[in-house]
């Protein structure tokens, strides 16, 4: 607004809502404190964990309205995590070809509906400020590629476009450990330059869906 009435710019404010974000409280659950010496400082928690760890764990706290104590032995599942996807695209990048004939086109299949539908919960999560639900499904999307890498479907096309997307992904709450992950797979420029991708809405939907009947005793006779 001042730049405005200064004339610099012609526009106000760009934003369309005000999102208040919860306070992250002491581990006894009371308010952080200098005087109580209940604060947190970062420093140190980056020097043992990393900073993508520790912005991971607060945003995995709980919901962002909302807040929550601190945990610092959260940090440490963060920190697991990371090196999870790291092991996973590395050993993507240290693999020389892609065998699709190994694999069949159905396990294919459901490792693009996996990526299709991770795309989906993040974009979504990351619109609604849902950080907690948006880490929690690349957790899932790297603890399903960790049971995979070993096997067939890891030779495949598939495999690398699940891998690039866990990269794009990760690239707004882990930027750091992104950068090095992005350029370990081979691919030229920042990520942080790369368009967000974009899900297929009809590789979100599920291939089997189990539907439990309750049969009418009268029927079966």
């Amino acid at each position: 607004k001042v730049c405005r009435d200064l004339g610099l710019i012609d526009l106000g404010e760009p934003f369309l809502r005000l999102r208040n974000q919860g306070m992250i409280l002491a581990e006894e659950g009371t308010k952080m404190s200098k005087s109580r010496g209940t604060q947190v400082a970062p420093d140190e928690l980056v020097k043992l964990h990393g900073a993508d760890a520790l912005r991971l764990h607060l945003m995995y706290l709980g919901p962002w309205e909302q807040g929550g104590p601190w945990n610092s032995r959260g940090l440490q599942g963060m920190e697991r995590f990371i090196r999870r996807a790291w092991t996973v695209v590395t050993e993507t990048a240290a693999r020389d070809g892609l065998g699709d004939d190994a694999v069949s086109p159905e396990d294919a299949a459901a490792l693009r509906r996996l990526t299709h539908r991770t795309i989906r919960r993040v974009t979504t999560d990351l619109d609604e400020f849902q950080f907690n639900t948006m880490v929690a499904a690349l957790i899932e999307f790297v603890n399903e590629l960790m049971r995979l890498k070993d096997g067939p479907a890891a030779q495949t096309a598939a495999w690398r476009e699940a891998v690039e997307t866990l990269v794009l992904l990760m690239a707004p709450s882990t930027p750091y450990v992104a950068e090095e992950m992005w350029e370990r797979l081979g691919k030229p420029y920042s990520v942080h330059q790369q368009r967000w991708p974009v899900y297929d809405e009809a590789l979100t939907v599920e291939a089997l869906v189990e539907v439990v009947l309750d049969a009418d005793p009268g029927l079966a006779a």
